[in-house]
């Protein structure tokens, strides 16, 4: 797999579990606690490592820096919702909110970083850097787990 891939199964991953989490009942709530736990460590352990392997070689190139630095923006609200999600009661009307705001903005990230980062990215990495991107991403994620 090259690192398009191994980001694109990331999210559909995070999208799976926002459905999961969704469709949790009122009476699920440790369902929905391990569901939330499982969502939050794979977008902190995918955010570290797009942030410390994808994007720093992003950067490199001039024509990228706009969008790495929004998509690095990005990932600050996700965290910062992240934390709020985390302390609140996951059986109240606020988390859910929280929830849908969350969503809404990994959503959002995963269609500006699908369409205009991966086009751009394609463009000017070699095919040898997209596989040993894949792997080293992989490689920071455990790392992320770990810590």
């Amino acid at each position: 797999m090259d690192i398009f891939q191994v980001l694109k199964k990331d999210h559909q991953e995070a999208k799976e579990l926002f459905k999961k989490i969704k469709e949790t009942g009122p009476r699920a709530a440790k369902s929905r606690e391990k569901l939330f736990a499982q969502l939050k460590c794979d977008l902190e352990a995918h955010s570290y490592g797009e942030e410390n392997v994808f994007y720093p070689l992003l950067k490199e190139h001039a024509e990228m820096e706009d969008l790495v630095d929004e998509a690095m923006e990005e990932h600050e609200e996700v965290a910062d919702l992240l934390g709020d999600l985390e302390d609140l009661d996951h059986e109240s009307d606020e988390w859910n909110t929280k929830l849908a705001e969350l969503k809404k903005n990994v959503e959002h990230h995963v269609k500006e970083e699908e369409g205009k980062i991966f086009k751009m990215a394609k463009s000017i990495l070699s095919k040898e850097e997209v596989q040993t991107l894949a792997q080293e991403f992989q490689d920071s994620k455990k790392q992320a787990t770990a810590s």
